[in-house]
């Protein structure tokens, strides 16, 4: 890794920290923007607020703005569902996320310009990717929830993983939120590698942290599996998470603007995590990389599972 806007490569084999590399001026701790990576956290705090029955999956959007329904939005009309949010089947148009996204950020009132957007009717069921999906499930989340994503997440999630633990002196994860405080759902988290090697490995162990349920198992397997097809040949999209097979082998990952990366390969119980520097152009290089790794380590069989003298990730 001699680019120097790739910070942080991490690999997780079998539980246990086998390569662990960062630039110059980057440790372990440090916390990087996260961009659309966030929306793969956003998916398992859905995942874990359906279980917990505040809200289900094929609810209507439009159950929980009841106050825009007599509105111009004419797509409340429209039967789109939690489940539309999370695949970007939602039909909702939104060609240009950094545009809006801007737009969104200055505006007092994010909700009231995210429902106004319009909806190809045509559209619902087909995948198309934007944010606005996301910015719509966390202000749902906060509906259902009456907590903010942050806070809900700190509840049920980050204190369980010791993310952003106040017993290790690591101050509170960084969420950026809009003008009523509700956090956005498609980017704005900053973690640290091993943060995202932890939410990564739940996956990975479906939703086990340390011999407690987390994340209900039917959750992962619905998030990672290939709901939608892509605008890319053989790419899949399921909740919040990308899906392909590298050198034969099923893969799930999530990844931010610029080379932000969590990469699962369960088949080979291989765990790979990138980030990069804000507005580099690494991520062609990083998907590369983690490619060849996969393809690396199937072809060699490698197994670090029982090397004691090596770091667990959930220790």
């Amino acid at each position: 890794m001699e680019n120097r806007k790739i910070y942080c490569a991490l690999i997780v084999r079998d539980g246990y920290i086998i390569r662990e590399w960062y630039g110059e001026g980057f440790t372990k701790d440090t916390r990087g923007n996260l961009f659309s990576v966030t929306k793969s956290f956003l998916s398992a705090l859905i995942g874990i607020a359906i279980e917990k029955e505040y809200l289900g999956l094929q609810d209507a959007v439009s159950d929980y703005f009841p106050e825009f329904v007599s509105g111009p939005q004419e797509w409340f009309k429209e039967e789109i569902t939690i489940e539309n949010l999370l695949t970007m089947t939602s039909g909702i148009f939104c060609p240009a996320n950094a545009g809006f996204n801007r737009r969104m950020s200055e505006s007092d009132d994010e909700l009231k310009l995210l429902l106004r957007l319009p909806v190809n009717r045509k559209n619902i069921g087909k995948f198309q990717y934007n944010d606005a999906n996301y910015h719509l499930l966390s202000n749902i989340l906060y509906r259902a929830t009456q907590r903010t994503p942050l806070t809900f997440a700190e509840e049920v999630l980050f204190s369980k993983l010791g993310i952003g633990n106040e017993a290790d002196g690591r101050t509170r994860p960084e969420w950026e939120a809009d003008a009523r405080g509700i956090n956005y759902g498609g980017f704005g988290l900053r973690l640290s590698g091993r943060d995202l090697a932890k939410f990564g490995y739940l996956y990975m162990k479906q939703g086990i942290w340390n011999g407690q349920a987390l994340l209900p198992a039917e959750w992962i397997e619905l998030s990672t599996s290939r709901k939608v097809p892509a605008a890319e040949k053989e790419l899949y999209y399921g909740y919040g998470w990308w899906n392909c097979d590298v050198s034969g082998v099923r893969t799930y990952y999530a990844v931010g603007a610029g080379g932000q990366f969590i990469v699962c390969t369960p088949q080979l119980d291989l765990l790979q995590i990138y980030l990069c520097e804000k507005n580099s152009m690494a991520s062609k290089e990083v998907a590369q990389a983690w490619k060849e790794t996969i393809h690396e380590f199937k072809e060699q069989g490698c197994n670090y599972g029982m090397d004691k003298n090596k770091e667990r990730i959930f220790a």
